[in-house]
């Protein structure tokens, strides 16, 4: 009888699926549920999809110099739409007046970063802007059990929640051999739950909805289109005098026939302004420093010049799509990360805070950085570009954004080799195996 109503249930699970599930396993599916499932915070209020947004949302876009229109975006970033709309920096969470400490990042192509690890000389990889969840897994644990996330209590708290839906309780079984009804708090199978949970949400990150390699600079990487001259001047320079592929590469995963990255998955302190739009002027987080498993995967203590206020360096895939920028969100365009890149260390230092919303921010000065005595002093800070430099850096930037056969066709734009709908250079590139 029970073997009935799982293959019921798998039935209706199917044909309810949204078309663009069409290609997901019964496993993504279930992924992408728990994803989208409110009932596993706190105050049933936030899911995953809270920060991590599927949506392409509509943001002011400048059609001609000072005039705006509400445009769709191409793609979506996988970041927190209200931040992208306004500009704030931090995520609410499901506790009233909860905030997250940091900028939520975009967990678009995260399935890609390596398990956190010392390669010898830096640390690599890992999730979040410290690394502390080594892998996929233990990033889409950590959100639930966060108190200023979805602030569950434990791992008990969400296997109850669990154990309310039937589907989960048919699926966990089907999948996993897990029954969640029989569970009770303190039972060895909490963990395995909690783990199957996770692994669901994991694998549904690993789907093409994550890791589309569908961008003008990938159609450009296959040799299906070429770049607008200032998108390749700005190609030029970010290879080269403005040395930014230095850690964001743009070879080939796996060679030339393979999609770029654009990150090395390393950690770096860039000398950030402070965002004193922070409310409560929380402390400075310290980046990987505040990362526990440094010793144990090191094998020794690392110096605070080695580790001090270096945050992951997150892939600019989408980044035209992300706003605002940095682990604190203190930029709030493009275009005044790239002039900070430029300019750090040429403008005098500001003599008293000023933020994004000051005229003298990065015009005039720039405040003195969180870490700034163990800053980045030899990739960034005087890199000697001009106006027009930072402007074709940008729109090269603007290439790195998802769904070019839509984008690249449209508002005026047209691409006769690569018309809507047409399939990724990438298609069908293999994303890691998950644990």
């Amino acid at each position: 009888m029970q073997h009935g109503k799982i293959a019921l249930l798998l039935c209706s699970f199917l044909l309810i699926a949204p078309a663009s599930a069409s290609e997901l396993s019964i496993e993504q599916r279930l992924g992408r549920q728990l994803f989208n499932d409110i009932n596993l915070s706190i105050n049933h209020n936030q899911s995953c999809q809270s920060c991590h947004s599927l949506a392409r949302i509509k943001v002011p876009t400048e059609v001609k110099p000072g005039v705006f229109q509400l445009r769709q975006q191409a793609s979506p970033g996988f970041v927190d739409t209200a931040n992208v709309r306004n500009g704030s920096a931090l995520a609410h969470g499901s506790l009233n007046r909860a905030l997250g400490k940091l900028n939520p990042p975009s967990i678009g192509y995260a399935a890609f970063s390596p398990e956190f690890h010392w390669d010898g000389e830096l640390f690599i990889g890992g999730h979040f802007w410290n690394g502390r969840a080594a892998n996929l897994m233990e990033q889409a644990k950590e959100p639930l059990l966060n108190p200023l996330e979805m602030a569950m209590p434990d791992a008990w708290a969400v296997v109850a929640r669990l154990k309310n839906n039937k589907k989960y309780v048919l699926l966990f079984r089907y999948l996993y051999g897990i029954k969640l009804k029989q569970i009770k708090r303190g039972d060895g199978e909490v963990e395995d739950a909690f783990n199957a949970m996770a692994h669901a949400i994991a694998s549904f990150e690993r789907t093409a909805l994550f890791n589309r390699f569908d961008s003008k600079f990938d159609y450009e990487a296959a040799g299906i289109t070429t770049y607008s001259a200032a998108e390749q001047r700005g190609a030029d320079l970010f290879d080269d005098a403005a040395q930014c592929s230095l850690c964001h590469s743009t070879e080939g995963i796996d060679g030339d026939n393979s999609p770029a990255l654009l990150t090395d998955f390393s950690y770096d302190n860039l000398g950030v302004p402070p965002n004193p739009q922070i409310p409560g002027n929380p402390a400075f987080d310290p980046g990987l420093q505040g990362n526990p498993n440094l010793e144990a995967l090191r094998g020794e203590p690392s110096s605070s010049g080695e580790v001090e206020g270096r945050h992951k360096v997150m892939s600019l895939r989408n980044i035209a799509l992300t706003p605002p920028y940095m682990h604190n969100g203190v930029f709030k365009t493009l275009e005044e990360v790239v002039h900070f890149y430029n300019t750090r260390d040429v403008l005098p230092q500001c003599s008293e805070p000023v933020d994004a919303t000051h005229p003298g921010f990065g015009q005039t000065c720039w405040p003195r950085g969180e870490f700034h005595s163990t800053r980045n002093t030899e990739e960034l800070g005087d890199l000697g570009l001009t106006q027009e430099d930072e402007a074709d850096l940008v729109a090269y930037l603007k290439t790195f954004s998802d769904n070019y056969p839509l984008w690249g066709n449209s508002y005026g734009l047209k691409d006769p080799h690569v018309p809507k709908r047409s399939p990724s250079p990438f298609a069908g590139f293999p994303v890691p195996q998950l644990p």
